[in-house]
C-alpha cells in the first residue's frame, strides 16, 4: 500500500502546484487604493495585459511583499 501512496501524493502535489502557478503565475487582484502606511510606491508601472488597466507597484520593506494598485488613469486613459 505504501509504495502506491507515496507516488500518488507526489502526483497530487505536482497537479496542485501546476493549478496555482499556471498561465503566468499566481495573480492577485489589483487594489483600488494603496495598502497602508508601511508601503512605498515604486517607480514600476505597467499595463495589465488582460484588463488593459495601468497598475502601480507598491512595496512593503518590512515584509518584502508587493501589491498592485490601479493607477490614476483607471483604464489607461
Amino acid at each position: 500500500m505504501i509504495p502506491f501512496v507515496f507516488p500518488l501524493g507526489i502526483f497530487v502535489a505536482v497537479i496542485l502546484v501546476w493549478f496555482f502557478f499556471r498561465s503566468g503565475g499566481y495573480k492577485r487582484h489589483p487594489l483600488d487604493a494603496p495598502p497602508g502606511r508601511d508601503w512605498i510606491l515604486t517607480a514600476e508601472r505597467f499595463r495589465d495585459p488582460q484588463s488593459g488597466e495601468m497598475l502601480e507597484v507598491w512595496y512593503c520593506p518590512r515584509t518584502g511583499e508587493r501589491a498592485y494598485v490601479r493607477g490614476w488613469g483607471g483604464n489607461g486613459a
